[in-house]
């Protein structure tokens, strides 16, 4: 899999550490944002293509889907990963989720993570 760069809206430090060390390990690069606010400022800011948002469905002043939809506007083409530890029929329900993008439930795996990167950013090679 080549390098990707990778935008985490994340609030919980804790979590954030944990993807950040396991992108890292496995060769990408990362834009670390611990609440809505950071991401979107670093998204407008950012000279760099990103390859891929990561956020959590509840940051403190807007869900995933609010920070994803408005990145994606700026971004075309963004691939957007959104995480949660609420089970995902609640928040497809509540409509916080982009409609049919890729989800992972917290807590989860390194490799679980690892893997869920390769089928969204490289779809022909998923293992």
């Amino acid at each position: 899999m080549r390098p990707l760069m990778v935008l985490i809206a994340e609030d919980e430090a804790i979590v954030r550490n944990v993807i950040v060390s396991v992108l890292v390990r496995n060769n990408h690069s990362v834009l670390e944002a611990d609440s809505a606010a950071e991401a979107l400022e670093i998204s407008s800011t950012f000279d760099g293509t990103i390859d891929l948002l990561i956020a959590d469905h509840a940051l403190k002043t807007m869900t995933g889907r609010q920070v994803a939809e408005t990145i994606c506007h700026a971004r075309p083409g963004l691939k957007v990963l959104h995480i949660s530890g609420y089970p995902f029929e609640k928040i497809e329900h509540e409509g916080g989720i982009i409609p049919g993008a890729p989800f992972l439930a917290k807590p989860f795996r390194a490799t679980d993570l690892i893997r869920k990167i390769r089928e969204i950013c490289e779809p022909g090679l998923s293992a």
